[in-house]
């Protein structure tokens, strides 16, 4: 009996370390983006949210991507919450959305910042995660002042 409640312990946590992925295995710090556009869709669920922007690319046409970003948890410590979200829908207004590419070239990204049509308001969503070296404490990441 303790065999297998041993066993169900190490699965249990087996399964926790695949559902989570890596920044660096699947986009590329290297290739930071500026979107303009506007926001078509919202997921606001865990463990990451999403927004769906619509944005021109080199060629003047509309493409639509799908931006990834911290959990619902992280966007509200950040002023980022349901009713903005809301308000950017309804309006249409269009926004700025600095990010970091997919690795695979499709069109999803991490999104790092949202600064809306005033210029004002620049609402960080997320920063790029910084790997944990030994022997010193882990960070949440830190946002990229180049963008």
């Amino acid at each position: 009996m303790k065999r297998i409640l041993i066993a169900a312990a190490f699965l249990g946590l087996s399964i926790h370390g695949f559902a989570h992925h890596s920044f660096q295995a699947e986009y590329d710090q290297s290739k930071p983006l500026k979107l303009v556009g506007k926001l078509t869709r919202v997921v606001l669920e865990n463990p990451h949210e999403w927004i769906y922007l619509d944005a021109k690319n080199e060629q003047g046409k509309i493409v639509n991507w799908a931006l990834e970003t911290p959990s619902p948890i992280v966007a509200q410590r950040n002023g980022f919450d349901r009713d903005i979200y809301q308000a950017l829908l309804d309006s249409g207004e269009e926004v700025t959305v600095t990010a970091y590419a997919a690795r695979d070239g499709s069109k999803h990204a991490w999104a790092g910042g949202l600064t809306r049509a005033d210029g004002r308001t620049v609402t960080p969503l997320g920063a790029i995660p910084v790997p944990t070296l030994p022997n010193v404490p882990p960070s949440v990441g830190i946002p990229n002042p180049k963008l």
